[in-house]
């Protein structure tokens, strides 16, 4: 049986699980994913800011997590766990299919368009599992790490400006001229996605963001998601002026007072800026395969539109001589006159 999860799963939850898979976004990076007060949050909001998912069989359970992205349609799947089972029981993938699917049948019915999930590259196993849901990769992700101050603080640091909201359309030309169209497409932002501030509470890391160059013109934007695990720094430099990326790091690096990791998120088609970034001190960690699905939105329709609409007249085939046969002989006879 899967379900949304209940009041009576909460004790489930609060139980090491037999294996685990975490799904890291920009935002766990940042600030730990915690499954039980998210599966709370969900029992309190309604499912608002996103999904807990449980499956159940005699003495197994597993439990799948998706998190909303404010202000947009879209969920991130960011973990997927199971408890108990043995032999008899259906495997770990197996399950974890099913929870997928039931994801995925739940965003759509609440109108979620696109749902998102980024994979480590050793989960070749469960890649497959979303490949046979539909999901489909877009590009490649490059987690880079830096540990502690002990970084190239150099003398140069780039001169930018904060972010105001007369930029948002200058990012977003500039996320369109490095972006390739496959990934817009995956990614379908607008101008006003990239608006700041973006201070969500104690629900969301707080953000920041920089600018570099004219305003209609922007040669670089930087972006800080902060959190209390670690900061972590997202990029959009000007092909032509690939040489300030040290510049436009160490400035952003000089915006941070203590002394938690530093991440740095690089995607495939930002290749080029892993030199500078390995001179300045970050080390790449690890890679993601990033991977969307398009889900299926049913259309409002109005329970009284049927009866508004006008109804065409019901029409038969129009009936011929030679079908009529000798009835037409008959009606074609004039009617008598009876006085």
């Amino acid at each position: 049986m899967i379900r949304p999860v209940t009041p009576g799963d909460l004790w489930t939850l609060r139980r090491k699980p037999r294996s685990q898979v975490w799904l890291y976004n920009e935002a766990m990076l940042a600030r730990p994913h915690r499954q039980l007060p998210f599966a709370l949050r969900c029992l309190l909001e309604g499912g608002r800011e996103g999904a807990t998912f449980l499956y159940r069989e005699r003495g197994m359970r597993a439990v799948a997590q998706a998190v909303g992205r404010s202000g947009r349609p879209e969920q991130d799947i960011v973990m997927l766990s199971a408890y108990g089972g043995g032999h008899g029981h259906p495997t770990d993938p197996d399950v974890w299919f099913r929870l997928i699917e039931a994801l995925c049948v739940h965003a759509g019915q609440r109108r979620v368009q696109r749902l998102y999930a980024a994979l480590s590259q050793r989960h070749e196993e469960l890649r497959e599992i979303f490949r046979q849901l539909g999901f489909a990769g877009y590009t490649q992700q490059i987690v880079l790490r830096l540990e502690g101050p002990d970084w190239d603080q150099g003398v140069t640091v780039a001169p930018m400006r904060p972010q105001a909201r007369r930029h948002d359309w200058s990012i977003h030309r500039l996320y369109g001229m490095i972006t390739p169209h496959l990934v817009q497409q995956a990614e379908a932002r607008v101008a006003r996605d990239w608006q700041l501030p973006i201070t969500e509470g104690w629900r969301r890391a707080p953000r920041r963001g920089w600018v570099l160059g004219a305003d209609d013109n922007l040669n670089a934007a930087l972006r800080l998601t902060s959190g209390p695990a670690a900061h972590v720094f997202t990029l959009l430099i000007h092909p032509d002026t690939r040489d300030i990326v040290t510049d436009v790091l160490r400035f952003g690096l000089g915006q941070i007072a203590d002394t938690l990791p530093v991440y740095l998120l690089l995607r495939e088609y930002q290749s080029e800026l892993l030199a500078p970034a390995s001179d300045l001190g970050f080390q790449p960690i690890g890679e993601q395969a990033l991977l969307f699905k398009q889900t299926t939105v049913a259309v409002r329709r109005s329970s009284l539109l049927p009866a508004l609409e006008p109804r065409p007249e019901p029409r038969g085939p129009i009936p011929t001589i030679s079908s009529l046969g000798e009835d037409a002989r008959y009606y074609d006879r004039p009617t008598p006159y009876h006085q």
